[in-house]
């Protein structure tokens, strides 16, 4: 059971996080093809992560009550593929609307992994579920790292059409949405053989734990949000950035550069998910976000690839940790709205704001202070962390089994 959950989940993980990097790579077609402002564009990340942030809670609250996290996670990744189709057709029509609406439907599609995939693992795992998030995450940042070099080639392969690297893999996601779906049980919570509780005594436990935890789950969603407005801010603009300023072309060596920046997190997410459970998740976390802020400023001065392949290693490898984090205060039961708020709200509605930011701060002195002046907000997340409570053990499960 817990094999397969971690299969399917990890699965889910590398087609949403592919997915969602090939929007910033499309993006930097749409400045460098088709004359789109930094500033549009910049409004392009904003509406993603707008609807994602908006949709998360609500999707998330139907799946707490009705257990079927894996097939509602299967409708995800499957509106992935309809949205990316669209994106593609859009672009080979040159219709800016078309392209607002088909990045708002990938948004929308965006809000179900991370909360559904999260609680589907911590309430098997519990205790355990840094590690397991851990190496789900590696996934995510597997799908993450390859996504960028196949989107460029495929589109160098087929003539510098994007319509072609869009219906591809919008037909890849499609297809993998079948493995969720065919996970259909219902997913139930592990009692506790030492406090055997009827379901309805559970169910107002857990609501009045949430109640009274909610002060750490909003200071979480704040850190989290804080670190998005970073981190989604530099993501969105990665490959502009690196055309523009660091003379790459738009092509296989820029796909390259950037999948061996989110390749580091293949590594550095089981890595990080460990050392959150063997050493502390508010430190670890806390040293992640601090790490991504010094290596990116790094690379902005000495252009060295190595910073940039540091940068990723910490940026994109707070998915164990932040989602464990919450983990350890919520009652399992209440998990997956938990987790809406801190990643739909915190990490989505950061990345609302980022893309802003830097937009704006691009059009008027370029992308390299733009960046320079995000990380500040980086910062301020890492500091923020010392406030996090230090939170009680729980039982753990093995990691197979």
């Amino acid at each position: 059971m817990k094999s397969k959950i971690l299969f399917t989940t990890s699965i889910s993980h590398f087609i949403n996080d592919g997915n969602s990097w090939f929007l910033p790579v499309t993006f930097t077609f749409l400045i460098e093809f088709l004359g789109i402002s930094k500033l549009t564009i910049g409004i392009l990340g904003s509406v993603f992560f707008a609807v994602s942030a908006l949709a998360a809670p609500f999707i998330t609250k139907i799946a707490d009550r009705s257990k079927r996290y894996s097939v509602i996670m299967g409708l995800g990744i499957l509106l992935w593929g309809l949205s990316l189709i669209l994106f593609g057709i859009s672009i080979s029509a040159k219709s800016l609307l078309a392209i607002v609406i088909s990045v708002a439907l990938a948004g929308f599609s965006s809000a179900f992994y991370h909360p559904l995939g999260a609680a589907m693992l911590s309430i098997t795992y519990r205790g355990s579920a840094g590690s397991a998030l851990g190496i789900n995450g590696s996934m995510g940042s597997l799908g993450r790292a390859i996504y960028p070099t196949l989107t460029l080639i495929l589109f160098t392969l087929f003539h510098k059409d994007m319509l072609y690297s869009s219906l591809i893999l919008g037909v890849i996601s499609i297809l993998a949405s079948m493995t969720a779906f065919l996970a259909t049980e219902k997913l139930q919570e592990y009692p506790d053989p030492k406090e055997p509780r009827s379901e309805e005594k559970e169910v107002n436990k857990g609501q009045g734990m949430l109640r009274s935890t909610m002060g750490i789950v909003i200071l979480l969603t704040i850190i989290a949000l804080l670190r998005s407005v970073f981190t989604q801010g530099i993501s969105q603009f990665l490959p502009t950035l690196l055309v523009e300023n660091f003379n790459y072309s738009y092509g296989v060596n820029l796909g390259e550069a950037t999948s061996l920046a989110l390749a580091a997190a293949v590594v550095g997410q089981p890595i990080l998910g460990l050392l959150s459970d063997r050493v502390g998740r508010r430190l670890i976390f806390s040293i992640s976000t601090l790490g991504a802020v010094i290596a990116l400023m790094a690379f902005l001065k000495f252009a060295d690839i190595v910073y940039l392949v540091i940068f990723g290693l910490f940026t994109y490898s707070a998915f164990p940790l932040m989602l464990s984090l919450v983990g350890d205060f919520v009652p399992r039961g209440s998990t997956g709205f938990a987790n809406s708020l801190v990643w739909g709200l915190g990490v989505t509605g950061g990345g609302v704001i980022g893309p802003i930011i830097v937009g704006i701060l691009s059009q008027i002195n370029g992308l390299v202070f733009a960046s320079y002046s995000i990380a500040i907000v980086g910062l301020l997340s890492a500091i923020l962390v010392v406030l996090i409570p230090k939170p009680a053990k729980r039982s753990k499960v093995p990691l197979f089994g």
